[in-house]
């Protein structure tokens, strides 16, 4: 704003009308023509007269003298800021009457989205599928369900849910065509489950499989110091049956290879493999040890006397795979470099996993 428009503005009764007294705008171009004694176009007259300056657009046109304007002026003014505010108060109101009517209109649509949740969350079969995607989300199935695999893995999630053990079936469907569904969650919940039913009839029978059988499980969930609790206080004197002996050593073998405990691992390992020399499971495990403490050719040996006893090639990869998946990438490639050293067409395979794991 110019003091200097703003002058000429009051001089000509136009300083209330917007833009009269900023440079530029039209209608104080006009004034300052007006002041410098400078005829105004007829647009310029039109525009005075459509925007109410009556007693200017007559003293410009000369239909009034100087101090005719003089005492119109102030009163059309007058009248005109009269009018502006009575036009700003009616706008107020009526913006007032559409708040409230648009508040209004507001609380009743979320009335009636209230009302529709309500009658939603109260159908069944919207509790069913909320039930539904909240066991799915505690048990990590967070990737798409098949239609047909739906009915029965969310069975399997609400007997696990509800600590009940899986029927066989479930099992089978789930170590299956269902394994795509098996996240870690679920795992440790079904193993747990056939820990704590194992363990229950190991107190009830006496009987030490289901302890060798419960300790596989427990290992699978995380609870390897509770295995070893076990299998620690097992009298030798109830182990009659050598296979079972032998079962029992290998078993807690593995328990302390959880447990970071080597030396007894392979001294458990070792008893088993001389009370069982034809069965294939401790030679698998002193592999795994062997390999996991650096003796790479000694693991080698070992899991072809595996093999040898019937362990299966395929079995025997996926756990040395594990057992890399598990080791840091400077002790990974150094392990997988000298495995193919020692057979590299039996090893070949090696190959492929390296180059998965640097593409990763």
């Amino acid at each position: 704003m110019s003091d200097n428009h703003l002058i000429l503005a009051k001089r000509f009764w136009v300083d209330d009308m917007p833009g009269s007294s900023v440079p530029g705008s039209r209608l104080s171009n006009l004034i300052a023509t007006i002041a410098q004694g400078k005829p105004l176009s007829a647009l310029g007259l039109r525009f005075l007269s459509e925007n109410g300056l009556k007693s200017l657009t007559q003293f410009i046109s000369g239909d009034i003298q100087e101090n005719q304007f003089r005492q119109l002026a102030p009163i059309e003014q007058s009248a005109r800021i009269a009018a502006t505010a009575v036009l700003q108060r009616d706008i107020k109101q009526q913006r007032k009457v559409e708040q409230k009517a648009a508040d209004a209109r507001h609380e009743a649509m979320m009335d009636r989205l209230r009302i529709e949740r309500l009658q939603r969350e109260s159908d069944p079969r919207y509790i069913a599928r909320q039930k539904n995607r909240e066991l799915r989300e505690r048990f990590g199935v967070d990737g798409f369900v098949d239609e047909l695999d739906f009915k029965q893995l969310m069975e399997i999630l609400r007997k696990l849910d509800g600590a009940k053990r899986l029927s066989e079936e479930d099992a089978v469907w789930l170590k299956s065509e269902g394994r795509g569904y098996a996240t870690g969650e679920i795992l440790h919940a079904y193993n747990r489950l056939e820990a704590d039913f194992l363990i229950n009839e190991f107190s009830l029978t006496g009987d030490v499989w289901q302890l060798v059988n419960a300790s596989g499980h427990l290992r699978k969930c995380e609870a390897s110091q509770e295995a070893h609790n076990l299998l620690v206080n097992i009298n030798d004197g109830a182990l009659k049956q050598v296979k079972l002996k032998s079962a029992v050593r290998t078993t807690h073998g593995g328990v302390m290879r959880d447990l970071g405990r080597y030396n007894e691992a392979l001294q458990l390992a070792s008893e088993a493999h001389r009370l069982s020399p034809d069965s294939f499971r401790p030679c698998t495990l002193l592999g795994a040890l062997n390999i996991e403490i650096g003796q790479i050719v000694l693991g080698h040996q070992w899991y072809s006397k595996a093999e040898e006893r019937g362990a299966k090639p395929g079995s025997i990869e996926l756990e040395i795979g594990s057992l890399l998946g598990r080791m840091s990438s400077e002790k990974r490639d150094s392990v997988i470099s000298q495995l193919l050293s020692v057979d590299s067409v039996r090893y070949a395979w090696l190959h492929k996993k390296r180059r998965a794991i640097v593409s990763n």
